[in-house]
């Protein structure tokens, strides 16, 4: 693991939140607007991408550049830019594309900072509600419009007390569908649809399973 001082923890913390912050502009410009298209990025599926991720991506590698240009970056839709410093930001510049298009505000900007040997420090922003979800560096909290509350999951409990999210029910092979329909009929409550913002939820202690 990286040995950084409290000053670098503080400017990578800083970095990250610069990095929410022009993404929130860039996808709010362009979320719930009158004709937004998409391309697909699959033949055989739908893998949408709009203006507003490579808008979004684009950005954030503006900030980077300007910031933090001897770091790596993993984009999502631009691919890798290799570093020097032994740090690369992982950027997913909308997790969701297909709720951003229905309208539903359950998708997000994932961020992180990682070295060789994993995540340091990332977050869960939806620009929409204004809610960021973060972790790393002895950080753990939500900050939203209503209040600042540090992140806990839930303890452990049975099955059938447990609410499990996920995407839509149709991903993965048809033994995957089986086992997924098992692990419904035991839980409490299912919901669907949710994208990155279940794992938000499992953060802050409201769900149990993604």
């Amino acid at each position: 693991m990286a040995q950084l001082t409290a000053a670098e923890r503080s400017e990578l913390i800083a970095v990250a939140a610069e990095l929410a912050e022009v993404a929130r502009a860039a996808t709010l410009l362009h979320f719930r607007a009158a004709g937004l298209s998409a391309d697909n990025k699959e033949v055989d599926h739908f893998d949408p991408v709009t203006v507003a991720d490579k808008l979004s991506e684009a950005r954030m590698r503006e900030v980077l550049a300007r910031r933090r240009p001897q770091d790596g970056i993993l984009g999502e839709e631009m691919g890798t830019t290799a570093g020097t410093s032994g740090l690369t930001w992982v950027l997913d510049p909308i997790d969701g594309t297909r709720s951003y298009l229905a309208g539903t505000p359950t998708w997000g900007v994932l961020i992180a900072v990682a070295d060789q040997t994993g995540p340091l420090y990332g977050l869960i922003d939806q620009p929409y509600i204004g809610e960021r979800f973060e972790g790393g560096f002895g950080r753990a909290e939500m900050v939203g419009p209503h209040w600042r509350r540090p992140l806990r999951a839930r303890a452990s409990r049975p099955l059938g007390e447990a609410i499990l999210m996920t995407t839509f029910p149709e991903v993965g092979t048809p033994a995957d569908g089986v086992a997924f329909q098992r692990l419904v009929k035991r839980c409490r409550l299912t919901r669907y649809g949710i994208d990155c913002y279940a794992y938000a939820l499992v953060a802050a202690g409201h769900i149990d399973l993604v």
